[in-house]
């Protein structure tokens, strides 16, 4: 076998993808692992309305280039959309595949084993490079609208799917407030809870943190005495109150803005909290466009493709994955306006107490002794 029928037989093969996926060590993400954990396999490069709108319970808009075009209700189960590949390449020029080609030999264990570790981590960039922006698609589609970079012949447009819009909660004093407790956030939590359920859905939710509104909860949970937490606890970057788990989200993703000018955004902004049912929301790996991946639905597919100038072999990989949400099933709020420090949780209440026909005030600590 030459270095170049070894080449072809070890990158466009499912096997290698599965392998690459058992090796490689995945983009940690929050929002992936908490929230996308449905996730579906579609034989076809298109969803219908139909099956959009049974997952998200609305209508969505899809745009490419900022032009939107309305989807008819009435025409749901015809009316099909095609999610956008995530395609990306590398490119191995001539001269290092001479390189590769020494390492080969004449193709004896060590000589594969050696150009294998090398080929990898060329495929691995491209896994690692989809997993980032299937993720930024995740983060985005958490607020409703999914509006990122594309790239079209060269010219950077934008790619939308409006699925519609969000709950919100606005908060009247804010968790870093001198005034806020635990109670505060409890009823901060049912309320954006009550939102949801009363646009009628129903599930066990997450409560997903900005940095800011993380440290600002743990803050609050911290200046507070031992026996007035409420069963508060943290453990690593998870915090557990009153049956709800709220994860930080400290995470950010690329894009670009309407200059064309590189950006970081937050995946979950700072001061803010996102509460979210996981069993509503659907990540769907649609069928890729390509003949030499049999036009099969899979997380991640690559390929070699020889180029005669300048002259060498073009690695391209492709996904397609779609994240579907509910809109009225996530909640948003603005919790704080700062990291929330604090010193200890002091709590002041008017105490009727009677002495001699007298009305005395005093003020008490977290736990109601007054010492």
């Amino acid at each position: 076998m030459t270095l170049l029928e070894f080449l072809r037989s070890l990158i466009a093969t499912t096997g290698n993808v599965a392998r690459l996926t058992e090796l490689r060590t995945p983009v940690a993400s929050v929002i992936f692992d908490r929230v996308f954990t449905n996730r579906i396999s579609r034989a076809t490069d298109e969803i219908s309305l139909a099956e959009i709108t049974r997952v998200t319970k609305g209508r969505p808009v899809i745009s490419r280039g900022g032009h939107a075009i309305p989807l008819d209700p009435k025409n749901a189960s015809a009316t099909r959309i095609e999610p956008l590949s995530i395609r990306l390449s590398d490119f191995l020029t001539g001269a290092q595949l001479n390189s590769l080609r020494h390492l080969y030999g004449n193709g004896g264990e060590n000589a594969e084993a050696l150009v294998t570790a090398e080929i990898d981590r060329i495929v691995l960039d491209l896994m690692r490079t989809t997993e980032l922006t299937r993720n930024a698609l995740c983060a985005q589609a958490l607020k409703g609208k999914i509006d990122y970079m594309m790239d079209s012949n060269g010219m950077t447009e934008r790619y939308v799917i409006d699925f519609g819009t969000t709950q919100s909660l606005s908060l009247s004093t804010l968790l870093d407030d001198e005034s806020a407790t635990l109670v505060s956030l409890m009823n901060t939590l049912r309320k954006m809870k009550k939102k949801i359920t009363d646009a009628g859905y129903a599930g066990t939710p997450v409560v997903l943190a900005g940095p800011n509104a993380w440290s600002t909860i743990a803050n609050l949970i911290m200046a507070t005495r031992l026996e007035g937490r409420m069963g508060a606890t943290i453990n690593n970057a998870e915090i557990s109150f009153m049956g709800y788990s709220i994860c930080l989200v400290d995470e950010t993703y690329n894009d670009k803005n309407s200059s064309g000018a590189d950006i970081v955004k937050d995946a979950i902004d700072t001061n803010s909290l996102c509460m979210v049912i996981p069993a509503l929301a659907e990540l769907d790996y649609c069928a890729i466009d390509d003949v030499q991946g049999n036009l099969q639905a899979t997380p991640f597919f690559s390929k070699p493709v020889q180029i005669e100038d300048p002259s060498g072999i073009k690695i391209i990989s492709e996904s397609k994955p779609m994240p579907l949400v509910a809109p009225a099933s996530i909640c948003w709020a603005t919790v704080t306006a700062s990291e929330g420090e604090r010193t200890n949780l002091t709590i002041n209440n008017n105490v009727t107490v009677n002495t001699a026909d007298q009305t005395e005030g005093r003020s008490l600590d977290a736990d109601g002794d007054g010492e």
